[in-house]
């Protein structure tokens, strides 16, 4: 595992904060990683894995030292050595995704306090040219 960033909002990022990852993939690229973490132990509250090689994106949560059931979304608007702009963005209920501005998906939180979520990390195979952490305002 290749750590790309790392950062900590010790007063939780859900609800209502707003990460947007600009960057692309190398030429040799396979899959890479946005996974939101809990703070005071190993938890994943939302694993983001886009999937090159397979053409999907795996969402999941590790939760009690084990994965929980894989939710696949076969919509799948990356490419290779071309520039995205990914945004996650959570509710009291979800986390919604938007790839190039267009909503792929949304996941059901599966951790009950949202505050717990604390660290936003990117790994693997991604070039990232800018990732930013707002606060999300709902009109």
């Amino acid at each position: 595992m290749t750590l790309r960033f790392e950062a900590s909002c010790p007063d939780g990022l859900c609800p209502g904060w707003s990460v947007i990852l600009k960057g692309e993939t190398p030429a040799e690229a396979s899959k890479f990683e946005i996974n939101f973490l809990c703070d005071r132990d190993d938890r994943i509250a939302f694993h983001f894995n886009p999937r090159f090689t397979e053409s999907d994106i795996i969402c999941n949560s590790y939760m009690a030292n084990h994965w929980g059931q894989e939710e696949r979304c076969s919509s799948f608007p990356l490419g290779i050595e071309e520039p995205f702009q990914i945004e996650i963005y959570s509710d009291n209920d979800n986390f919604h995704v938007y790839i190039d501005e267009s909503k792929v998906l949304q996941y059901k939180h599966r951790v009950d306090d949202l505050k717990t979520i604390t660290k936003v990390q990117v790994v693997n195979d991604v070039n990232i040219s800018s990732l930013e952490i707002s606060k999300k305002h709902f009109y």
